[in-house]
């Protein structure tokens, strides 16, 4: 069996933001209160670790193109359609189910088994009368919304 590359991304922001690589694929990413020393060792990821530098700078960037892992052929539609949704636009997860033809909940449950958070960007996605849930805490999904001009009281 061939050896697998394996990569870390960290990058400072109010917490450290911290993306694992495998093979040019982002497998999970998180946010720590500890800085994980990064592993580049490839383009890919010295270049994916400039693009999240520049979205914490509040710059917009998309992350459509990076490589992602999906737990079930059901969260791959509906995380497939989040990555859709452009920086400093939200969705509802009933919008999100109403286009795929499923239910809120349904939806809701996939965006729960996201892998990488902000690379595959849940924090878009809120419910009809505030900002919903997020896997990483509601005041980090604040943050993050702030950050591309979403303003939401909780």
């Amino acid at each position: 069996m061939p050896t697998q590359i394996r990569e870390r991304i960290c990058v400072s922001w109010h917490l450290n933001f911290v993306v694992d690589i495998v093979d040019g694929t982002a497998v999970s990413s998180y946010f720590s209160e500890k800085y994980e020393e990064p592993v580049i060792l490839s383009d890919f990821s010295e270049g994916l670790m400039k693009r999240l530098e520049d979205y914490f700078r509040g710059k917009p960037v998309d992350f459509k193109d990076v490589p992602a892992v999906y737990p079930t052929a059901f969260s791959k539609k509906v995380l497939e359609f989040v990555r859709h949704i452009p920086y400093g636009s939200v969705n509802t997860y009933s919008e999100i189910a109403k286009t795929i033809k499923s239910s809120p909940r349904a939806v809701g449950n996939a965006l729960r088994m996201n892998r990488v958070p902000v690379i595959i960007p849940c924090h878009r996605v809120v419910s009809g009368d505030g900002i919903g849930g997020y896997s990483e805490g509601v005041e980090l999904k604040r943050m993050l919304l702030e950050l591309e001009g979403q303003k939401f009281r909780f």
